[in-house]
This record gives C-alpha cells, sequence and structure tokens, in this order.
C-alpha cells in the first residue's frame, strides 16, 4: 500500500503501533524518565522525519486523563511534519508513576507524533485509547499482555468493538 492508499481508509492501532514500540514494564519512576523511555523506540522509525524536534515536542503536550479511580493515562503528542503519518509507543506501568496535577498514578504513556494532515485520525484514536482504559475489563487485556504482540492484538479486538 501506498501512503495515500493508507490515509484515503481508516487509520488503525496496528497501523501505527509497532510490538518494539510497546514497553510492558516502564522503569522511569519521574514523568520526564517515563515519557523518555516510551518515547524511544521512536527514534529509529523510518516514518519519524527528525527526531529531535519530535522528542522536544512530546515533552511540551502531555495531558493525563483519569482512567479510573485508581490509574490514570498519559498522551504526550505532537502534530508535526516531523513525521510521515502517525507514530505511536505505549509503556505501561503496573504500580503506576506519579505526574504532577494527577490524583492518581498514570498506568499507560502512550507517546504519539501525527502528521498535521491527520489530525482527524489521531483525535480519533485517542479518544478510542480513553474510551479503552476506562472499560474494567478491557484494560484488564491491556495489563495481562505478556508481550507486545499480545499487547496490539488486545487493542485491536477492543478498536473493533468500538
Amino acid at each position: 500500500q501506498t501512503e495515500v492508499e493508507r490515509q484515503r481508509r481508516m487509520i488503525t492501532i496496528p497501523d501505527i503501533l509497532r510490538p518494539d514500540h510497546v514497553i510492558l514494564d516502564v522503569q522511569g519512576r519521574t514523568p520526564e524518565a517515563a515519557i523518555a523511555e516510551v518515547a524511544a523506540p521512536l527514534r529509529t522509525d523510518e516514518r519519524v522525519l527528525s527526531w529531535e524536534p519530535l522528542r522536544e515536542g512530546l515533552f511540551k503536550v502531555a495531558p493525563c486523563l483519569p482512567a479510573s479511580p485508581h490509574f490514570a493515562i498519559c498522551i504526550p503528542h505532537m502534530r508535526t511534519d516531523h513525521v510521515t503519518l502517525l507514530v505511536m509507543s505505549v509503556g505501561r506501568s503496573m504500580e503506576g508513576i506519579p505526574f504532577p496535577d494527577v490524583a492518581v498514578p498514570v498506568r499507560y504513556v502512550f507517546c504519539i507524533g501525527v502528521q498535521i494532515a491527520l489530525a482527524a485520525d489521531y483525535l480519533r484514536i485517542v479518544g478510542l485509547l480513553a474510551r479503552i482504559v476506562k472499560e474494567a475489563s478491557s484494560e484488564e487485556r491491556l495489563r495481562t499482555a505478556a508481550t507486545g504482540v499480545e499487547f496490539i492484538q488486545a487493542l485491536s479486538r477492543l478498536e473493533a468493538k468500538i
């Protein structure tokens, strides 16, 4: 498929998230360390045209959303021409990472770089992620995934249901 063909159809999570971009046990204990760790796999992604501006941008916009009374998600993102399509990496922390001004620990960090022309796809995917983690049984599938492939398969199945 060419890039134009991919853009004509709805972009799905398996289109943008690769198994080697899933970190199932984030070691960083601060927001900065966690975001840097989760973003790092994007450095060598061929869809990233300029790594440093993308990396810097991920630290500028990192909204956190409470997903349950027990945990939150954080979505560092950047709309930019420094990527060719959408790119994403994700990290999971079972104990959670404390973020300022967030009442509960952050369990999932989703780093996203989005080509400016694909803003609608980006918004749909962010909304989808928020809905998935709010549903306890759906989040349990993500929490129990043992590999990056399993994590993406769980997200893909859940995406198809929504």
